[in-house]
């Protein structure tokens, strides 16, 4: 039997019939699911909230604000030491040891006494022939005025000895003075005027580290003066002790009135008459007021 011939109109249905089953076959079929949405943004970053440091403070002992002796041109330090005959370094330095003697108290400091009270002994012929000398060179230069020669002396010697007695050195100035004091005991020098020169230049040495320690100071307060001050000022007494007016001085507890107390305990010098000053001073601790920081203008 012949099929019958395939017309365009044929293959025309079967199209269609294929193409409604292919529909229908789709429409049977479950779509994918959709893509997850994107992740939400991450939030900003905190802000960064500028940790606000306490005022520096000064070494131990030490005012807020005070004078220290100024370096010249070439770096050297100007002090009441500097630029001394031998005579009158041999002198300082004896002032300085006796200023030692009776300042430096600790139980350890027992040979800085007895070492003196030897010094002064063995050297009894060597010092009165420098104490005249001296005595002489004021009454020159007060033309032979003696009264007014014996009142310059003691003013300059009491200043001397208060450069000694500066409590912010105190600790320095002990260990220097006791370290001097074995080897003075323990292996008297042949030579005591170069002793006592070297001697004196080392005391000095244990000032200077004082005097570096509070230019750092100065420096570091100058910088967060000018960063912090205008808002934290007023809760840090080293600001208030410089800035402050006189009741919010009282008011924060601050000493500006320098570190010599006013009536100090004294001995006189038999040599000169001038007054020794005896400070005490608790080398192991500062009584430097520290205060949290607070704003000023905070809400």
């Amino acid at each position: 039997m012949t099929n019958p011939p395939i017309t365009i109109r044929k293959i025309a249905a079967r199209a269609v019939v294929a193409g409604t089953a292919l529909a229908l076959l789709a429409a049977c079929v479950t779509p994918p699911p959709p893509p997850p949405p994107p992740p939400p943004p991450p939030p900003p970053p905190a802000p960064v909230v500028e940790a606000i440091p306490y005022r520096p403070l000064p070494p131990p002992q030490a005012a807020y604000a005070m004078d220290i002796p100024a370096k010249d041109a070439f770096g050297v330090r100007q002090t009441i030491n500097t630029l001394l005959g031998e005579d009158e370094a041999v002198w300082h330095f004896r002032a300085g040891w006796n200023v030692a003697a009776l300042n430096c108290t600790r139980d350890i400091d027992q040979p800085i006494l007895d070492g003196y009270a030897l010094m002064l002994r063995q050297n009894a012929s060597l010092l009165t022939r420098i104490n005249n000398a001296i005595d002489a060179s004021y009454r020159s230069q007060h033309s032979g005025n003696r009264r007014n020669a014996l009142l310059a002396r003691e003013t300059y010697t009491t200043e001397l000895y208060n450069y000694f007695a500066s409590p912010p050195a105190r600790s320095s100035f002990c260990a220097t003075a006791l370290a001097i004091a074995n080897e003075y005991v323990n292996n008297p020098p042949e030579d005591f005027r170069l002793f006592a020169t070297t001697g004196l230049q080392r005391y000095e040495a244990a000032f200077e580290q004082f005097y570096t320690a509070y230019e750092a100071y100065q420096v570091a307060s100058a910088d967060w003066d000018a960063r912090y001050g205008s808002r934290y000022g007023a809760s840090q007494p080293g600001w208030v002790a410089i800035y402050g007016n006189r009741a919010q001085q009282m008011a924060a507890g601050v000493d500006t009135t320098g570190l010599m107390p006013s009536d100090p305990v004294v001995v006189p010098d038999q040599d000169t008459g001038a007054t020794i000053p005896i400070i005490p001073v608790d080398q192991e601790t500062s009584g430097t007021p520290v205060v949290q920081p607070l704003p000023t203008g905070s809400d």
